[in-house]
């Protein structure tokens, strides 16, 4: 499961598949009408529970799968250096950078609106970059985690349960409480991988459908039971302060529902590719999953486009007072088309390749 270049075809696959949804859940957010949007009603719009339920637990599973090869192959001190700096142009120039030119924008803007700028420029700025594109700053941090724990620490379990009680104390600010319920995604798709090569196991494997039905049918259960207490975003992570039992029951079941989504889209996704294969095989006819295949390997430059994209046009030019979901594929596919594109370009530019983690 490789394409010519020795890539794994089903990682990108699924972070095409995963970035589908993504710019489809902030169309629905962005593009249903203002009404919808400022009394954010979507919290309560099943397909945008549904989609939120697990699409970014996937997409931290397969960051963590494929932060093994790095991390476990980083033995030498310069190595690891390497690979943090490595690490940080990915995630964190493209956080400062895209921050810098929104702030930029603003600074213009108010000086030709005759509007006061602030004073602690240099405050507002870090703090505006510590908000901005928060899923490259949950990679990030949970790189940092698992890099620690393997390098220094000998990934010691005591650890590691440690850690995983104190991110119920610790605070949610800045965006950290995403941070800790992405946390064990990642942690997840990491070990995975590192299981995966100590038992010689792969991914070009057809997994069973009723293993396929049955994982269907255990997200589909638990999805039941979504609602906007659900959402990360609204009920946070933390339990000091809250009602304990409540707050643990939230915590602990939309992490179960994620890991649910997540592992059933995977073995379907997986299952498909390994049909399809077959089939190539047996007729001989070249399948390729391109497109998709390109969604997921510009995944990052497209995350960053399409919420510009999503911000600066589609909230400002949304002709409909309602939701439609008709509306909003169109959205998505015009928004994708543009950000692949825009990644893809700005990819080949070496001044400017950083923008988008290249």
């Amino acid at each position: 499961m490789e394409n010519r270049s020795g890539r794994e075809l089903l990682p990108d696959l699924l972070r095409g598949f995963a970035i589908i949804l993504v710019v489809l859940g902030h169309c629905i957010q962005e593009g249903s009408g203002p009404g919808y949007r400022t009394e954010q009603q979507y919290f309560d719009d099943r397909f945008y529970q549904f989609i939120y339920s697990f699409h970014m637990p996937l997409f931290m599973m397969i960051s963590g799968y494929l932060s093994w090869r790095g991390i476990d192959g980083a033995g030498e001190k310069n190595e690891r250096i390497r690979l943090l700096k490595r690490k940080a142009r990915a995630l964190l120039v493209p956080v400062f950078a895209w921050t810098a030119l929104d702030y930029l924008r603003i600074l213009i803007m108010n000086h030709f609106k005759g509007d006061p700028q602030p004073q602690a420029l240099i405050f507002v700025y870090f703090y505006n970059a510590l908000n901005n594109l928060w899923f490259l700053w949950a990679v990030w941090w949970c790189f940092l985690v698992v890099f620690v724990m393997h390098c220094f620490l000998r990934d010691r379990i005591a650890v590691y349960v440690l850690g995983f009680l104190a991110l119920f104390v610790i605070p949610d600010g800045l965006g950290i409480g995403a941070y800790k319920y992405m946390l064990p995604y990642f942690l997840f798709g990491y070990y995975m991988h590192a299981c995966m090569q100590h038992r010689q196991w792969r991914l070009d494997f057809r997994p069973k459908i009723w293993v396929v039905a049955v994982a269907g049918l255990a997200f589909a259960g638990l999805f039941l039971y979504y609602d906007r207490d659900s959402f990360i975003y609204l009920t946070g992570y933390k339990l000091v302060g809250k009602q304990v039992k409540e707050q643990l029951w939230i915590d602990v079941y939309r992490m179960l529902v994620g890991f649910a989504g997540s592992l059933f889209f995977v073995l379907l996704w997986q299952y498909i590719v390994i049909c399809f294969d077959d089939q190539n095989e047996i007729r001989k006819v070249k399948i390729k999953w391109n497109m998709l295949r390109q969604l997921g390997m510009h995944s990052m430059g497209v995350y960053i486009l399409s919420g510009y994209l999503v911000i600066f046009l589609i909230q400002r030019l949304d002709f409909i007072d309602h939701p439609s979901y008709v509306w909003n594929i169109l959205e998505t596919v015009a928004v994708l088309a543009a950000s692949l594109c825009g990644a893809i370009i700005l990819g080949k530019i070496p001044v400017l390749k950083r923008l988008v983690g290249k």
